[in-house]
């Protein structure tokens, strides 16, 4: 898909991904679930294949109960095209890339949201899924383009990690995140420039693994891995870094955890949603930040799907009936 009105380019940047689904569906009933990729990740975080374990992948899992799922590689990493500047990559610049990468699937699909509204063909669910920093991009895109009927949110928080930060990267502050993406892309730069001295510190809490999570599947994860977009990255760990955004959701929104995740204050993650109205969390027990590589990944799993079974039902009874056509 070709992305270059959105990255203001005179030339074709074409984003790459795919979409899987099942081989016969209900019309306008599947819902499409948008996947996003954390800080570090391909498309294939959501589709992980572990030698002699067919068990691990999230997309499999999805569309053997009947979800379309779709996932693009975020500019300059993965299949999509590379870019000169990964720095150049902003967070809002990245969601204004996936918000009309998702138009041109919708379109292609011959489909459009429920609520959101396009030109073409049935309506049904279509759901933002953002692993950690693709949490963010979801949020932001959710936020200034309207782009789904639900969130997802794995791994994500407002409150960013800032334990890690140095005390001019806790500082950056604006009225909204336009305002600051210039001065994070020079800290990115400070900090993830070879020969940096900024000290990589880890969070004080949570892992991304669980102990118990097989060498084999810890190869996969590294298999599918991708260059980190520094800029976007770096957000996401900054508090309050996208408040603006997170005011501005106002659809059904499930925020989702690990025990041993990289925040304990689930509750507090919420908080920044103030305009939702309906929204749910899960804590999955004995899981580090991947909670796809988690042995109890499959209830964090059936526990999103059944979640996205009663948002669409709501939102299918609260449509108007379609008129008889003679």
């Amino acid at each position: 898909m070709d992305v270059a009105g959105a990255v203001g380019s005179i030339g074709t940047v074409r984003m790459r991904g795919w979409a899987r689904g099942p081989a016969t569906t209900v019309p306008n009933v599947a819902p499409v679930v948008y996947c996003l990729a954390g800080g570090g990740c391909s498309t294939g975080y959501f589709d992980l294949h572990v030698h002699g374990d067919d068990t691990y992948s999230m997309t499999d899992h999805f569309v053997a109960r009947g979800a379309v799922v779709v996932a693009i590689d975020h500019i300059g990493i993965g299949r999509s095209d590379p870019v000169d500047d990964l720095y150049a990559i902003t967070p809002t610049l990245l969601a204004r890339c996936h918000d009309l990468a998702l138009r041109h699937v919708l379109s292609w699909l011959g489909i459009r949201n429920l609520t959101a509204g396009a030109s073409v063909g049935g309506r049904r669910l279509v759901v933002g899924l953002g692993h950690s920093m693709g949490g963010l991009v979801a949020t932001i895109q959710q936020g200034r383009h309207r782009s789904f009927d639900a969130l997802v949110l794995l791994g994500h928080s407002g409150a960013g990690l800032p334990d890690v930060l140095t005390n001019e990267e806790l500082t950056v502050a604006g009225p909204d995140l336009p305002s600051i993406e210039n001065e994070i892309i020079r800290l990115a730069r400070a900090r993830f420039d070879p020969g940096s001295t900024v000290e990589r510190k880890k969070p004080s809490i949570g892992s991304f693994f669980a102990d118990d999570v097989p060498i084999e599947v810890r190869q996969a994860f590294a298999d599918q891995a991708a260059p980190l977009l520094p800029t976007c990255g770096l957000t996401s760990m900054i508090p309050g870094s996208a408040h603006a955004e997170r005011a501005a959701v106002a659809v059904p929104t499930f925020v989702g955890f690990g025990d041993h995740d990289l925040i304990a204050d689930y509750i507090d993650a919420l908080a920044p949603y103030r305009g939702v109205r309906d929204a749910a969390l899960y804590v999955l027990d004995g899981s580090g930040h991947c909670h796809n590589q988690s042995t109890g990944r499959r209830l964090l799993w059936d526990r999103i799907l059944a979640w996205i079974t009663a948002i669409a039902a709501s939102a299918a009874a609260r449509e108007p009936e379609s008129p008889t056509v003679p």
